[in-house]
């Protein structure tokens, strides 16, 4: 099983470990961050008040797998974001559906949102299913596309609602 906790300025460190490269970075983040990682870019999001990021946590061990976030928009929407599993030994577990899960739980319980949505790289196929299996669907109306080290990303949108989310 795992949980979410509050991120704060202690995991700022584990999280600059995690993106050790400017592909991971962007593949995790988007362009909010600039590689290398740094507390400074860290201390700054986290003054962001719509942001609500997480560490996921292992409530066995209780060691902490990944980070992730929900941003809240003023349009009754919520955002998944930032959706990391840091250790490659803990990918293509299930642990990013149980995240997504959580996430979207908390987005309809806690934040009472009608909507969810995320953006993932369309080469991103094992992201893509995960979010599937949550119900989640390609919205064709919102793509975007970003430059990496000279190639072009295509970042494609997806999108739950409250009467579509699978639970699991």
């Amino acid at each position: 099983m795992i949980k979410l906790e509050k991120f704060d300025n202690t995991d700022f460190e584990r999280l600059i470990k995690w993106a050790d490269n400017e592909e991971m970075l962007v593949q995790f983040s988007g362009p909010i961050f600039k590689f290398p990682l740094t507390t400074e870019q860290l201390d700054d999001y986290l003054k962001e008040e719509n942001r609500i990021p997480f560490k996921v946590i292992d409530t066995e061990s209780k060691e902490v797998l990944g980070h992730a976030e929900i941003y809240q928009s003023e349009d009754n929407l919520a955002k998944l974001c930032r959706i990391l599993i840091g250790d490659a030994k803990f990918r293509g577990k299930g642990i990013g559906e149980k995240i997504v899960n959580l996430l979207v739980q908390y987005s309809f319980e806690e934040l009472n949102v009608e909507k969810v949505e995320l953006n993932v790289y369309d080469w991103n196929k094992q992201a893509i299913k995960c979010y599937e299996k949550s119900g989640f669907v390609i919205n064709p109306d919102k793509i975007s596309e970003i430059i990496v080290q000279e190639e072009v990303w295509i970042s494609l949108n997806m999108i739950v609602t409250k009467d579509n989310w699978k639970i699991n």
